[in-house]
């Protein structure tokens, strides 16, 4: 705050006074090396800008690309880059439907993007089978201008607009295998919003030197292959892809196998089943048929053999398991998955016996997925979705799981084991869990039992339809999520040192230091670690502040680079368990939300604006006569308190005292709830001759109960010809119980008026 006098004679003797801002702004410069700016120009400027909106229009692209999503939003004034966060949501196990993301699913895409686009590249190579193809990927942006200092946006919201999807190719494809001699149909399921699907026909099972076939429009969800004499017979591979208007492909499906029907071809083999498909076997299934010696038509005479394929639930591409089989008994142990069920296909080869060359084959046994010959088996599997929930009672857990592939036919019973480390043996907990007995099928597709809490299950399946007790392999290790750390205090204005100290740390480009979180774990419990999220809102846009889990200590430094002085942090930490799991987070309280001391310059400068906006109040050093501005007056805080005024003249000069008794203007980003900012009791006083030199005294406090605790001092201001013209303030910042966290130390006199 710059201090500006001018002593004149009226006569002889008469003096002018100025007051601790300015009297005579049309008369005196405060610094003649810049230009001058009277008090109507800082008193009613135009506000600066101190932080960002949150970006609008945030478009994302849906299913309009294979590989990659674009987003799009409109520019925010004044900002030079935007930080992109991105929650990836994988569809509901029984449902398919999707859950709205919460804070702590977003995961940092790109800090520092510096157009309103972005591009996603989710798949380097899309092929038909990226798990890719289920996820929604919901997007948020917010604006930042670091350089400049601003504060940083909230995010978007969360909404329709912000999610997209990929261009998937369609799901499935079939070719028919044998069941008409001039065509093959090729059928496959939609994809919304194509054009057309192109169909590209080969005949190695590679997919190499596929071509171009035909195309169909986007309604039209088959194709009949027409069939020349010389095609008749022979193996073809299908695939299609889906085009979009502008041109856009899907990747291809996968290779569908078809072929037309022989004159003189076997029939398909009959009794196709799988024996030991019900899950009672942990490793291999056994698939059986009536075989046939031979074939006859008409003078020749065929020798029998068989080729065995298979779908399954996730996969609807044939897969030869094997060839040129001579037995009607074949186990399948081929790469074959816990959880998954599948479908077996039989082929009859016939050979000529007097000419090798002549090979017909019949058309697939009609036993796939809802046929009436339908040959399906399993492996006995653990269930494949299982968590840990919490418990009314602090000591227990609830273990939740969806039931084991094939249950519907099967009365599968489970057993829970507790481990006490995660490579621990596991201990039996609760053994031959009987479903409708015991557990209860909920909607949501899962059973639930209350058990003992322990740092990790795992959950088995049991099958003992054969007497046996058959028991599948563990399931995935799961572990209940820790709770919420407790007394998580967030510094409001303090050293982050034991002795209250700032020195080893860097304050950002506005003047503000970092802020410590500390908190405490959990009563009883040990957390793996922890992540920390802060927001300028108590109850949303929290965005992640740790790269990585804090596994080694109980607090985190924020160094925030864009924190703005007045601006409170509301903070947030999440307990994770060892396999990085963890929501629980703390209730948003008074202590868990901080803000950073300032610089002794930003302050000063913070300090500044309510004494401009106090002295803007009186009347007195406002008045165009100069004799008029002597006397007493006052002005009353827009909050509370009370400034007051009196000049008068002490021998060959003038003395202005001016005292503040508890005055403030602000509230803390203009809320009451979020109490004073500055909150001022103390003096500042200035003699000047009639020279125009002279100098101030006194002390002006800003008490611990507003934002930022501090005092500044004036006796070191020097004034010089009329204007403050050299010396300094000091400063001494405190924290809010008053301990002194930077101590006095001079600023330069022209500090505050920038």
């Amino acid at each position: 705050m710059k201090k500006l006098f001018k002593v004149l004679t009226i006569l002889c003797t008469s003096l002018l006074f100025t007051s601790c801002y300015t009297w005579f702004e049309e008369q005196v410069k405060m610094d003649t090396e810049k230009p001058r700016i009277n008090l109507g120009d800082l008193l009613y400027q135009e506000k600066p800008i101190t932080s960002l909106n949150p970006p609008t229009q945030l478009l994302v692209s849906q299913g309009s690309y294979s590989n990659e999503i674009k987003i799009h939003w409109d520019d925010v004034p004044y900002a030079n880059s935007y930080r992109i966060e991105r929650a990836i949501i994988a569809p509901d196990y029984t449902t398919g439907l999707y859950t709205n993301p919460e804070d702590g699913d977003f995961k940092v895409l790109n800090k520092y993007v510096y157009s309103n686009t972005f591009v996603d590249k989710i798949l380097s190579n899309p092929s038909n089978s990226n798990p890719e193809y289920s996820y929604r990927y919901y997007y948020r942006v917010c604006a930042e201008n670091i350089p400049k200092g601003l504060e940083s946006s909230e995010f978007t919201e969360t909404s329709v607009t912000s999610c997209g999807w990929l261009l998937c190719p369609p799901s499935s494809i079939e070719a028919a295998k044998g069941e008409n001699p001039d065509y093959i149909q090729v059928s496959w399921t939609a994809v919304p919003k194509v054009n057309k699907y192109e169909i590209y026909r080969g005949e190695k099972e590679n997919g190499l030197g596929m071509e171009y076939l035909d195309s169909v429009t986007g309604n039209i969800l088959s194709y009949k292959n027409q069939l020349s004499s010389k095609e008749k017979g022979i193996e073809f591979y299908y695939k299609v892809r889906a085009v979009l208007s502008d041109g856009s492909q899907s990747a291809f499906t996968g290779l569908a196998l078809g072929y037309s029907s022989e004159e003189g071809a076997p029939g398909a083999p009959l009794d196709v089943a799988v024996t030991d498909g019900s899950g009672v076997s942990k490793k291999s299934l056994n698939i059986t048929w009536t075989a046939t010696d031979s074939h006859t038509d008409g003078s020749k005479t065929y020798s029998i053999k068989y080729a065995l394929y298979r779908t399954s639930s996730i996969d609807s591409i044939y897969t030869l398991v094997r060839n040129n089989i001579t037995t009607s008994d074949v186990t399948d142990e081929s790469l074959l998955k816990p959880g998954i069920k599948y479908y077996y296909y039989v082929q009859t080869i016939a050979t000529n016996i007097a000419d090798s060359k002549e090979i017909v084959k019949s058309a697939f046994s009609k036993t796939g997925p809802g046929e009436f010959g339908e040959a399906v088996g399993w492996l006995l599997s653990p269930p494949s979705n299982c968590e840990v929930a919490d418990s009314d009672e602090a000591s227990k857990s609830v273990i939740r799981w969806t039931p084991a592939v094939g249950y519907e036919e099967v009365d599968y019973m489970y057993n829970i084991y507790s481990i006490d480390t995660l490579d621990g043996v596991p201990q039996l907990m609760v053994h031959d869990i009987q479903p409708e007995t015991d557990i209860i099928l909920g909607e949501d597709g899962y059973y639930s039992l209350t058990v003992d809490k322990k740092p990790f299950y795992r959950i088995t399946t049991i099958n003992d339809t054969l007497g046996t007790n058959l028991e599948s392999d563990y399931g995935a290790i799961i572990a209940p999520n820790p709770s919420a750390p407790v007394n998580v205090t967030a510094t409001k204005t303090d050293g982050l040192k034991d002795d209250g100290g700032l020195n080893s740390f860097t304050p950002n480009n506005n003047g503000v230091y970092p802020v410590k979180i500390t908190w405490a774990k959990p009563d009883g419990e040990n957390p793996y670690g922890y992540y920390v999220y802060r927001s300028t809102k108590p109850d949303s846009s929290f965005r992640k502040i740790t790269d990585n889990p804090i596994t080694d200590a109980l607090s985190f430094i924020d160094e925030n680079e864009s924190a703005r002085p007045g601006t409170l942090y509301y903070y947030k930490v999440v307990s994770l368990n060892v396999l990085m799991q963890g929501k629980k987070a703390n209730e948003q309280t008074l202590d868990s939300r901080g803000y950073g001391a300032l610089t002794r310059d930003q302050w000063f400068r913070e300090y500044n604006k309510t004494v401009k906006r106090s002295q803007s109040k009186l009347t007195l050093m406002h008045k165009s006569d100069d004799m008029q501005k002597l006397g007493s007056d006052s002005a009353n805080g827009d909050i509370c308190g009370k400034l007051t005024y009196n000049a008068e003249v002490a021998g060959l000069g003038a003395e202005i005292k001016m005292h503040y008794e508890k005055y403030a203007d602000y509230y803390v980003n203009n809320n009451p709830e979020l109490g004073i900012y500055f909150l001022l009791t103390g003096d500042t006083n200035t003699t000047a001759n009639m020279s125009g030199n002279g100098s101030m005294s006194g002390t002006n406090m800003a008490d611990v109960s507003g934002m930022y605790p501090g005092y500044a001092k004036y006796n070191k201001l020097q004034i010089k010809g009329g204007g403050a013209g050299g010396g300094a303030y000091i400063v001494c910042t405190q924290d809010k119980n008053g301990k002194t966290i930077l101590a006095e130390s001079d600023i330069s006199w022209t500090v505050g008026e920038e």
